[in-house]
């Protein structure tokens, strides 16, 4: 059974987690796979980046920069998964997270993108683990939807691993280049 809250299993995992661009979680991933946690420069590991930074990662390709522009954690929150348009000049993505409630045990929901958009879901609070379709829905059926685009997109999780191909059995890429 999924636990969105558990304690995760490896320090470098944490830092994966809590690292908000596509760019920058790839080039950590495969520094801590080839070196370890302790050859990654601690700025590039902390979950929001300087400006000086999030420039320098322009520099390189504008799309470098996807998901570095999303909202903070807020505390105890975590990404369920994550959606990034992927041939868009600048990666936007498009987080939808969750948090513990305070009282009543209930998870609560919110999505997020880079632009402080306000997104509607058609569900705040869920009783437990959504279901990868449940996943999918929440970001199809959300209001502006970021799948109701032109743009090709693809799913990320530490959760589910199969979003990616819900998507295309509930035919959500668009059908134009």
């Amino acid at each position: 059974m999924i636990d969105y809250f558990k304690t995760v299993l490896s320090a470098e995992e944490d830092v994966l987690r809590r690292i908000k661009g596509n760019y920058r979680r790839s080039f950590v991933g495969a520094a801590m796979k080839d070196e370890g946690l302790d050859a990654v420069p601690e700025a590039w590991t902390i979950h929001d980046l300087s400006s000086n930074l999030k420039n320098l990662l322009q520099q390189e390709h504008p799309a470098a920069r996807g998901g570095e522009d999303l909202p903070d954690f807020e505390d105890g929150e975590v990404e369920i998964a994550r959606l990034s348009l992927t041939n868009s000049v600048h990666g936007e993505v498009t987080s939808l997270r969750a948090k513990q409630a305070e009282q009543g045990g209930q998870i609560i929901l919110r999505m997020v993108d880079e632009y402080e958009s306000e997104i509607a879901l058609p569900r705040s609070g869920i009783d437990g683990a959504l279901t990868s379709e449940e996943v999918v829905c929440l970001f199809r059926d959300a209001d502006p939807s970021p799948v109701a685009t032109q743009c090709k997109f693809e799913f990320h999780s530490f959760f589910y691993d199969n979003l990616n191909e819900v998507a295309a059995n509930f035919q959500l890429q668009p059908t134009v280049s």
